[in-house]
């Protein structure tokens, strides 16, 4: 595989964990009456969280298992992948800046 996509990729994971750690943290009222979300919260992660946890692991899987993927079409994967890594991650980031100002407030 060709290291410029492979550290794309691996940094897309790392965005992806960040922001699903920083979701899962801001969400919760600061642990102090235990790991509690709100219903909105609640289906946000079951939405999102859950493919994102999927791609995450297939991803990893693929990282460790895949020297070069075959042709056109297994970039394409990838890139689609990867995309769906950022968008995920993002998203979670920017919630998670949202909340942070939200209880500056």
């Amino acid at each position: 595989m060709v290291r410029p996509v492979r550290i794309l990729w691996i940094s897309a994971v790392v965005v992806n964990i960040i922001g699903l750690a920083l979701f899962l943290l801001q969400t919760s009222p600061g642990f102090s009456q235990g790991f509690i979300l709100d219903i909105v919260n609640i289906m946000l992660t079951q939405i999102l969280g859950i493919p994102s946890a999927i791609l995450v692991v297939a991803s990893l899987f693929l990282l460790k298992y895949t020297r070069k993927p075959p042709g056109w079409a297994g970039y394409t994967g990838i890139f689609i992948m990867i995309g769906a890594l950022l968008w995920i991650g993002g998203y979670f980031l920017f919630f998670a800046g949202l909340m942070i100002f939200e209880n500056v407030r």
